[in-house]
């Protein structure tokens, strides 16, 4: 049986994670503690969202595994789009379905009619999962959408590459068996002084959000 694709996530968080200095981790710590506030977490704005919770929580059990209460944390961060009747409803759904029954309804989905990054990377991950055959096509365009700085478009039109992108990406192509080129220069061009991670490399500010993400692409560079 397939591990669920949370679980896999899961396990993409631990190794980034876990490729962290020592030095790194106790900044990573310390930014993550400092957007806590009595067991939630802020947004940009200062102000407690339960968004940013979810990620947080994540992140806790990231750091210490004793703490593995992520998966319904992350059960939380797909609630609202369960019900949606798009691509994203549709893939919240099917990860919804692998946690909650250990295997997922069959999906049908289609290629989205505007193509961004992560629309692609729903559509092979669920693929991948269902043990479905693999576009190649959509394989050809993700790969296409990475830069020689490492870094991954969100689509065709997007000015810079994002870490937000670039960590789905590199964990999709991962997961498929498909490799990248490596993104380890644009990871750490992101990484602040701070310990968190920015969003793109015009960017001045990080969250708990952007730390998943940058955890996340550690892991999954190769």
């Amino acid at each position: 049986m397939r591990l669920p694709l949370l679980i896999k996530v899961y396990i993409g968080l631990r190794k980034g994670w876990n490729r962290l200095t020592p030095e790194a981790k106790v900044l990573v710590r310390e930014f993550v503690k400092s957007q806590e506030r009595n067991g939630e977490y802020v947004n940009g704005g200062g102000k407690v969202d339960e968004y940013y919770t979810q990620f947080g929580k994540v992140l806790e059990a990231v750091f210490s595994p004793m703490k593995v209460v992520m998966l319904p944390a992350m059960h939380l961060a797909v609630k609202e789009s369960l019900d949606k009747d798009t691509l994203y409803g549709t893939f919240f759904r099917f990860i919804y379905d692998e946690m909650r029954f250990r295997g997922s309804k069959s999906v049908d989905v289609e290629r989205p009619k505007t193509m961004t990054t992560n629309a692609v990377c729903s559509i092979l991950a669920m693929s991948h999962q269902r043990g479905a055959m693999i576009d190649e096509e959509l394989v050809k365009w993700l790969k296409d959408r990475q830069d020689e700085t490492g870094g991954f478009y969100a689509s065709e039109m997007a000015p810079v590459p994002d870490l937000l992108t670039t960590a789905v990406a590199l964990f999709t192509l991962r997961l498929i068996g498909e490799k990248a080129k490596s993104a380890r220069d644009f990871i750490d061009a992101h990484w602040m002084e701070n310990g968190g991670f920015a969003p793109t490399i015009f960017d001045e500010y990080s969250d708990v959000e952007y730390v998943f993400y940058g955890l996340l692409a550690l892991g999954a560079n190769e």
